[in-house]
């Protein structure tokens, strides 16, 4: 089945995963937040057998995001940017995947290229995917639940059992690289057009399921964290209010880019009058073309494990939005049935890649500030002589709100791990005082201005 037909679906299929160089140009600095830590524990890291028999350094088990890493950094050293590259890679072949997987969904080639450059141009989720190295675990995640989908839909077209194995492989892949993928099976049953009996795929679902349970119990064995850990931040058995809050903040950013495509597309149509007689009405297309079961079931399946969490970030709509796109490229197809020329569309689909684009470029350019924030930060405290000097540990504070954010985005809390990237012998170390209090001897007032990094000690010797 080919996953591209007619030359204009072809043009567009061809960019998408190109859109994963969008961030090639940022990937300088240093590392961020959570970076610092796993790099301090992979450097300790002797054998791959240490990353499947133990947790990360948060007490998540993903030893299959763990084994990269730690295969990178034993093949060319601890080099940031090095890292940040095979992300992009990685993210070009989520997009591709995506591609596939929007074609054997959707009925046209058309509607599959439109749902995959929505997915692609998710506002602000790749950029944190691709440029914190952390965000290593969405992508691998993302990557085999595609692949698992992809051939499980291939197999229940009577395909043959390899793509059973393939499918399950995949899965336990995606489930070890982030929890989130614990849940796939669910989508299986709801793939559409299968040809085999209901029987045989509920028996395989049930038997990739068990292979789930499987990885989960041994995941509880090691001490990783689990949704009954009892983990105020990760807990799935958290207050109403908590998710309520994070639907709401998540809802709107998730139809952002599917509804820009759509409503360009169906100004598009309404300026390209000249269009073939007889076509049928938007809904009866929409449901002619695709389930639509399967979209909202990926959304349902994919974001409420992390609803309960306390903090939010972007980067957890980096998979459950391609559920949106789904139904976005079903509807922007179908807003294009039956036209006799497509110059409209493709005006609109060229300003949505510019408008979509260029916002994700400027978000990209504002995250390679923090990385080149912390590669200033850690290469002036290795030279400052009052930095370096201290014994005892130090307190940094901002010296003003802008210097406040980038701390706050590049290191967070975790400037124990930062100071000890700084200094390996760890003589060292302190935390960053966010609220305003009275200066001591350990204070150090940090700022950022020009592009450099300064620090001063709030009582002068």
């Amino acid at each position: 089945m080919p996953y591209v037909g007619s030359g204009f679906s072809r043009t567009i299929a061809r960019i998408i995963p190109l859109l994963a160089l969008l961030y090639a140009p940022f990937i300088g600095g240093d590392l961020l937040t959570d970076d610092f830590v796993h790099f301090e524990r992979l450097r300790s890291v002797s054998t791959i057998a240490d990353v499947i028999a133990q947790p990360d350094a948060f007490r998540f088990y993903r030893p299959v995001t763990q084994a990269s890493l730690a295969i990178e950094l034993a093949v060319h050293g601890d080099r940031p940017p090095l890292f940040r590259a095979v992300n992009i890679a990685l993210h070009a072949a989520v997009l591709a995947m995506a591609l596939v997987v929007a074609r054997l969904i959707l009925v046209d080639s058309l509607s599959a290229a439109l749902a995959a450059l929505a997915f692609a141009l998710t506002p602000k989720a790749p950029v944190i995917a691709v440029l914190w190295i952390s965000g290593r675990a969405e992508l691998l995640m993302s990557l085999f639940s595609l692949l698992a989908i992809a051939a499980w839909i291939v197999w229940t077209r009577k395909g043959g059992t390899r793509w059973l194995v393939a499918s399950a492989v995949a899965y336990v892949l995606a489930a070890a690289s982030k929890e989130t993928g614990f849940l796939l099976p669910l989508l299986f049953a709801l793939t559409p057009d299968q040809q085999r009996s209901r029987a045989t795929t509920l028996g395989a679902v049930v038997l990739i399921a068990l292979l789930g349970t499987s990885l989960f119990a041994w995941r509880s064995h090691v001490g990783a964290l689990t949704p009954f850990s009892g983990d105020e931040h990760y807990s799935l058995l958290t207050g109403i209010a908590r998710v309520a809050r994070s639907v709401q903040n998540y809802s709107g950013r998730m139809i952002a880019a599917p509804l820009a495509l759509v409503v360009l597309l169906i100004l598009a149509r309404i300026v390209d009058v000249r269009r073939a007689d007889g076509g049928e009405a938007l809904v009866s297309i929409l449901i002619r073309k695709m389930a639509i079961a399967f979209p909202l079931a990926w959304m349902l399946i994919f974001l409420p494990p992390v609803l309960p969490i306390v903090a939010r970030s972007e980067l957890y709509l980096y998979l459950p939005v391609f559920g949106m796109c789904l139904l976005a490229g079903a509807l922007g197809g179908s807003t294009l049935f039956g036209a006799a020329r497509h110059r409209a569309a493709a005006i609109a689909l060229v300003v949505f890649v510019i408008a979509i684009g260029g916002y994700q470029v400027s978000r990209a350019a504002a995250m390679h500030r923090d990385l080149e924030f912390s590669a200033r930060f850690i290469d002036e405290a290795r030279v400052d002589p009052d930095v370096a000097a201290r014994q005892e540990p130090i307190a940094v504070v901002p010296a003003d709100q802008d210097t406040e954010r980038h701390l706050r985005d590049a290191i967070g809390g975790y400037l124990y791990a930062v100071l000890r990237r700084a200094f390996p012998d760890g003589h060292v170390t302190g935390d960053v005082q966010y609220e305003r209090a009275a200066a001591g001897p350990s204070t150090v007032y940090c700022s950022y201005r020009g592009d450099v990094v300064l620090f001063t000690p709030a009582i002068q010797p």
